[in-house]
């Protein structure tokens, strides 16, 4: 599946939300700690709408009234209880053009995608929360952001804030290459924060947080055969033994013997 950040235009949006940022240094909530970002929350949600744009050209919408009703049940209840108050988060259904995997990507700002396959696959709502408040996690703690800004690089970050140079040749490559790192996989560290933060959040609204392993099995089962596919879940969201033993001890307080003989060295 190509890129649906290697577009012109795609640079020009970007280039248009990061328009007039500065150093913000504040408290994140989710992840409880002071953070120092190039972006204020203004400019985070119009980057997300941005590329969402983008992302509707890649897929067709879906809007099945079953499928919206679902979702929206269980959107409405996993978003009372995120930690961010200061955007709206915002669910779309779609199917790939090319490929209709089972995945789910959020952007930066609240926009988050899930495919009519992943929902299929969910086979309770539980399930689904489960993924969806993973998701809600990486926008809480500003994943996609920080993802960015490493791969821009801080100097040419601050150059297309303050409107220098940001239709050069080398300017638009750093551009694309930080928009392309929005689909990459997340690191060790970011899977396994968002997963806390998707069983906080799964619990505080009434659903089961053990979906999440049900439900991450089923899944990488299904996917097994499809690895090596681009939009495959599990080459966005690397780590299943990890991230499985993480969400045990959050909901638990516990891992078993299997996780723990299966887990890595640090």
């Amino acid at each position: 599946m190509r890129s649906p950040f290697s577009t012109r235009a795609a640079c020009a949006a970007l280039a248009a939300a990061l328009a007039g940022c500065g150093v913000n240094t504040s408290y994140n909530v989710a992840t409880q700690r002071q953070e120092t970002l190039f972006m204020n929350t203004e400019n985070e949600v119009a980057l997300g709408q941005a590329v969402a744009r983008q992302v509707e050209e890649e897929f067709r919408i879906v809007r099945d009234p079953v499928l919206l009703a679902r979702l929206d049940r269980i959107t409405e209840k996993l978003a009372a209880v995120a930690d961010r108050r200061d955007i709206v988060y915002t669910f779309t259904i779609v199917e790939h053009k090319e490929e209709n995997d089972p995945n789910a990507f959020a952007l930066p700002g609240g926009p988050i995608f899930v495919t009519t396959s992943l929902m299929e696959l969910a086979e309770s709502d539980d399930e689904l929360a489960s993924v969806l408040g993973h998701e809600m996690g990486h926008i809480a703690a500003k994943h996609s952001i920080k993802r960015m800004q490493a791969a821009m690089g801080m100097q040419l970050f601050q150059l297309v804030a303050a409107g220098t140079g940001a239709t050069d040749a080398r300017t638009r490559q750093g551009m694309q290459l930080a928009l392309g790192s929005l689909m990459l996989e997340y690191s060790q560290a970011d899977e396994l924060e968002s997963d806390r933060l998707g069983v906080k959040y799964m619990e505080a609204a009434g659903y089961d947080p053990m979906a999440s392993i049900t439900f991450l099995n089923r899944l990488k089962k299904h996917t097994f055969q499809q690895s090596e596919r681009r939009f495959s879940y599990f080459r966005t969201h690397p780590f299943f033994a990890d991230r499985v033993r993480t969400v045990r001890q959050e909901a638990e307080g516990q891992i078993t013997f299997d996780d723990y003989i299966n887990q890595k060295p640090y």
